[in-house]
């Protein structure tokens, strides 16, 4: 299949126009029309229909365009290996992770990474364990930073629990103690990730075996997001060891302060890399200090390798 014709699918797909989908790809608008139209008659169904002035993707251009998107960006990276390869430059290093350590721990260590080894061409990703997973398994990506999940016959992995911590408002009372518990937040608001979340799970397992109610009012897709309620002083939240240990240096939240919180919340995380194909000489090495960077951090501690 012709990989041009993927590019002009891709772009009609973003831009809703054949005429910019033509100059983004630096052609002309009639040899756009006809590369769509002739990858329409290859697959054998119509990809877009025209309404208000737009082409508008159909559900089976919807469904194919994310595969498409996958494989282009495969291209993309073999076309970059082999330019870096003529160019004598030293490889790529790609990593996709989840919210919480993109936000400062994998900038650091790849600040760090590129001081050793400026000649390196990084990306680093933002996406949902599924599609990090998937990414990983496949070659889009060398490591994975995912929700800890059953192991898998595509990758081998590192867990690691990291340990929570309190975020409180700093005029609540619990803010002056030591250590917060359940009994410390009697009739507290609490701001929580969705249900089906391993931390809130075990909040709501901390609550009742205290025989108390847990008040979740505010729920967030992100720790980030719960910070910015907890220092309006909407109520509290769990950080993890990692954010823990960022949080003075890249938040700029002055009524927020965190304490250790008891019983013990973990939240689970997987580092993952593809079994099926090994990691180049560049990549293990980001790979090891990632690991090592994590073991030595407190509260965080390396169940070990799957």
């Amino acid at each position: 299949m012709n990989i041009n014709k993927l590019r002009i699918f891709h772009e009609v797909f973003v831009t809703g126009s054949i005429t910019r989908a033509a100059e983004r790809s630096y052609i002309s608008q009639p040899a756009a029309s006809k590369m769509l139209a002739n990858f329409e008659d290859e697959i054998g169904y119509k990809l877009f229909e025209r309404s208000s002035g737009k082409l508008i993707p159909t559900d089976e251009a919807m469904y194919l365009h994310e595969e498409v998107y996958g494989v282009l960006q495969s291209v993309n990276h073999l076309e970059d290996s082999i330019k870096s390869a003529k160019n004598n430059r030293s490889g790529r290093l790609r990593v996709c992770s989840i919210f919480g350590p993109s936000y400062q721990f994998l900038p650091e260590l790849i600040a760090k990474f590129k001081a050793n080894n400026p000649g390196v061409h990084v990306s680093l990703h933002l996406s949902g364990c599924s599609a990090i997973r998937q990414g990983v398994a496949s070659g889009q990506y060398q490591i994975g930073l995912v929700d800890k999940a059953q192991s898998s016959s595509k990758h081998d992995s590192a867990a690691f629990d990291m340990a929570c911590y309190c975020a409180l408002p700093a005029h609540h009372p619990a803010a002056q103690l030591e250590q917060v518990s359940p009994q410390d937040l009697i009739d507290t608001a609490w701001i929580t990730l969705d249900s089906e979340n391993a931390t809130t799970k075990a909040l709501k397992k901390a609550y009742n075996n205290a025989e108390l109610r847990l008040r979740r009012t505010i729920e967030v897709h992100t720790t980030i997001h719960a910070l910015s309620f907890v220092n309006l002083g909407m109520g509290v939240a769990l950080v993890d060891a990692l954010n823990y240990h960022h949080f003075s240096s890249i938040f700029n939240l002055p009524n927020v302060v965190l304490r250790p919180f008891t019983p013990t919340i973990i939240e689970p995380l997987e580092v993952i890399t593809s079994n099926l194909n090994p990691l180049s000489g560049l990549a293990k090495e980001f790979y090891d200090t990632l690991i090592s960077e994590l073991q030595n951090k407190p509260g965080i501690t390396m169940e070990g390798p799957h």
